[in-house]
Order: structure tokens, then sequence, then C-alpha cells
């Protein structure tokens, strides 16, 4: 079981940027530290287009959704498609759109197969309602490049470019997705607003997310907002202003049914995914033009966004983060309102680590 945590706090990461892939971008580098994952470690071989492919005996289509395109934790996903790993593993992927406060009732249908999200409080509740909901990997941590977080927008900083806290009272304040208070970025919000003794409900909370936030903080319908990779980028060139950098990740992949009605199928999605992560992921990923060009067609994204050292750390082995969700899930309860249980929910009952060890046994 995992530690206690105290309320309020997201377990501080410290995640150094890893070294430079080689030339074709592809040499992995060591597992980022801090992720607060406790998965097993990988039982089978390591390094580039590893695991192999192991074909299904025909083509299956999976369903997956994200609730946006345009989010680089999410790349993974959207680069196995790209790259066609999915299709090595006789897959045909289907992304579909679907926001994260809707995921539950479309993957408990079966709908939706996998999925990458941050957790939500309305996941939660459902899986300690009895969801066969359960994470399976992800392992995102983060390189100091990174300055994702609240932005405030620029029109509200004081002449000497400063913002106080407290003048976030009475504010429209988006948490990053559209499940609002639900969000696990809510932690770090009360958490700041707590040092001028405000509380989220002296805020008035916005669901936007990705680009939409940004227009929203450009056009001043939103007053400050949870800005993640590469949109921060844009925010911070156009003189919006970080108040609450982020310390831990928590971007991880969520399975329904498919997990034990097609565990063969399982394991293909999850090799599909590691072997993207390994191959085309690590180090300064974004320094190979072949990368950089997947992002910037998979997500949408601009050059400009993509430009710079990369500043996401993909663990090459796909680790699940359990270790960073128990804080999140304390804050949900210390606020009130957000979640139906008062502590930490079992990692049994979160986690499920039979796909990703399956998929990389030799």
């Amino acid at each position: 079981m995992r530690r206690s945590a105290a309320l309020f706090v997201v377990a501080a990461l410290a995640v150094p940027l890893l070294s430079a892939c080689g030339d074709d971008g592809s040499t992995p580098s060591s597992t980022p530290t801090g992720t607060g994952a406790t998965s097993a470690p990988a039982p089978g071989p390591t390094g580039p287009n590893t695991p192999a492919p192991k074909p299904l005996p025909s083509e299956v289509t999976v369903n997956a959704s994200l609730p946006f395109r345009n989010i680089e934790a999410y790349a993974p996903l959207l680069l196995a498609e790209y790259f066609g790993e999915f299709k090595k593993e006789n897959i045909k992927i289907n992304i579909q759109l679907v926001q994260t406060n809707n995921l539950v009732v479309v993957m408990q249908k079966g709908d939706i197969d996998v999925a990458p999200a941050a957790p939500s409080a309305g996941l939660f509740n459902a899986i300690a309602g009895g969801a066969d909901i359960k994470g399976i990997g992800g392992g995102v941590g983060w390189s100091p490049a990174n300055h994702q977080g609240y932005y405030v927008r620029k029109s509200l900083l004081k002449p000497d470019g400063s913002f106080s806290c407290a003048d976030l009272k009475g504010k429209k304040v988006s948490t990053g997705s559209a499940t609002g208070l639900g969000s696990p970025a809510v932690v770090e919000l009360a958490a700041y607003l707590k040092t001028c003794n405000l509380t989220v409900k002296d805020v008035t909370i916005v669901p936007l997310g990705g680009a939409d936030l940004l227009a929203g903080l450009d056009s001043g319908s939103v007053d400050a907002g949870n800005l993640s990779d590469p949109v921060w980028t844009t925010a911070e060139k156009t003189g919006h202003k970080l108040i609450i950098p982020f310390t831990a990740s928590i971007t991880s992949y969520w399975m329904g049914k498919i997990r034990t009605e097609k565990p063969d199928v399982a394991a293909a999605i999850v090799r599909a995914l590691v072997r993207t992560s390994r191959t085309y992921l690590q180090g300064d990923y974004r320094s190979n033009p072949q990368v950089k060009e997947g992002l910037i067609k998979a997500l949408g994204a601009t050059e400009a966004q993509v430009t710079g050292p990369s500043s996401l750390v993909f663990d090459p082995d796909f680790k699940f983060p359990i270790g960073n969700i128990a804080p999140i899930e304390s804050a949900w309860a210390e606020i009130g309102g957000i979640v139906n249980f008062t502590k930490p929910l079992a990692d049994d009952k979160l986690f499920d680590d039979t796909p990703r060890q399956t998929a990389l046994a030799a």
C-alpha cells in the first residue's frame, strides 16, 4: 500500500533532464525519477523497438479517446497511431475526443477501450462504486525546462509584472479540463489559494482546457487557468504569467473491461504504447526531425510550440504513477463535496499492472 500524504500537497518531483538521444532520436534514457510509479520494473528487453510486435491473429478495432489532441503528454497514443505501431500489432485504432467527465460512462459501456487522462474525481467515484476501470500505465515526468501550470492573463499583472494571490478572488479560473473541481489540478490551486486565506469557493471554476483555455486567456474571458504541454509555451511567449508551477505528473492510461475480456488485445495495446515511448519519446526527442513532424501533425501543434528542448520525460517502462495519486484523493476529501470517500482508495482498486507485465514479457 502507498504511504499516506499530507493534505493539499502533491508530492514534489525532482525530474532531471534526460541526456539527449542519438542522431535518430531513438536512444532511450534511464527511467525518470520521482514519477511516483511503484509498479514492477520491465521484465523483458528494453530499448528502441521493444517490446517486439506480436500481431494478433486477426485485425481488431480498438476505440481510444482523448480529452484534447493538443496535449504533448498524450504523445504515446497519438504517435503510436502516426508511426504505425498499432498496425504492427494488427490493431486498427480509432481515436475519439471524449471529455474526462464523460469517460466513465463510455468506458463502462465498452465504447472506449483505453484512454489517457488525468485522474478525475468522477472517475474515482465510479471506481469506488464498483466500476470496472483501472489504471494500467503512463509514467510522464517533467524536466526543469517545463513550465506548465496555472497562468494568469497578462492584463491582470501589476505594472512591475507581479501578481498577488488575493487578486484571484471572484475571478474565473480553469483547472484545465471539463471536470472542474473534479480535476486533480484543483489540488495545487487549493494550496495556492490557501496562502492568501482563500478557498476554491472564492473563485469561479470554468470548464476549459488546451487551446480553448489559451484563447480564453487571450480574450479575457478567463482570468487564470492550468495549461499543459505544448500550449503553455505560447502563453509564456505572449506575456501571461505562470503563478502556480506544477510539481508532480499524474497523466495515466486507463482501461475498462477489455483488460479481462480480451487480455491479449489489452497487452497488444500496451506493447504499441511502450514501443512508441521507447523508440520516439526518449531524451530530447524534439530534436529528431521525424518525431517533431509527427508531434506537429498528430497533436495539431504549431512548430513554435514543439521547438526547443523536450520538457517531458516519458518513462520507457510505462509505469502507472500510483504514488502520486493518494495526495490528490486526500485533497478532494478535504475540500469536500467532490468525492464519495474519505480516505485514498486501495491500490488494487485503482491499478492493474497485468496488461503491462504481459506486454513487456520476453
